[in-house]
């Protein structure tokens, strides 16, 4: 049995890692002290890395949805000589031709299917369906229920909200979100906030 420790105090994480037959020795969390779940929390980030030697024979899973934050979070410990896991549900569906990056997380009943690429520290939220050919990079998040079809580029730290369906071929730029239940029917360019069917920029007033 694998032993790993959480980045991050999350339920449904905690399910996921025990469903798949981990050992958690410990969770770190800012806000947390004492268990959580019945396992120990070990305290801050800061005081995790302190405690390298005591705990850096064991593999980190980042927890946050967040991208911004799981990338920092991916860095610091990376630079701190740390590892990462990557985390699979058995209840996934997973192409033998696609390559699954450095320290993912698939939750259940996800698809990636043929000659899909996920780069580090993706998020695939339940029941996220990505299709051929699609590339996913550097720490996306793809929100329950989402579908990205076919030969579809999502940009590094982009958010896909639940229900949203990405048609073929397009792209969605870096730092982008696109909002639940939308559709996205053209290219989502850099830092944009879309949103709606067809899903179009939001505009702050």
């Amino acid at each position: 049995m694998k032993s790993i420790i959480l980045v991050g105090a999350f339920i449904e994480a905690v399910e996921l890692c025990e469903k798949c037959g981990y050992h958690i020795v410990g969770i770190t969390d800012p806000y947390l002290k004492g268990d959580f779940m019945s396992y120990p929390i070990i305290g801050t980030d800061d005081e995790l890395i302190l405690k390298k030697e005591q705990y850096g024979q064991n593999s980190l899973v980042l927890v946050p949805d967040s991208p911004v934050v799981r990338e920092k979070l991916f860095f610091k410990y990376k630079e701190s000589g740390f590892k990462f896991e990557t985390i699979i549900s058995p209840l996934a569906s997973i192409s033998k031709s696609a390559t699954i990056g450095e320290g993912c997380v698939i939750a259940d009943h996800c698809n990636v299917s043929s000659a899909v690429i996920l780069g580090r520290g993706v998020r695939l939220n339940v029941c996220a369906n990505i299709m051929h050919e699609c590339v996913v990079d550097d720490f996306v998040t793809i929100a329950p229920n989402a579908v990205v079809l076919g030969r579809c580029k999502l940009a590094s730290r982009s958010y896909i909200g639940a229900n949203a369906t990405i048609l073929p071929e397009h792209s969605v730029g870096e730092l982008a979100v696109v909002g639940a239940a939308s559709v996205v029917t053209k290219d989502v360019a850099t830092e944009m906030v879309v949103a709606g069917n067809p899903a179009r920029g939001l505009v702050n007033e």
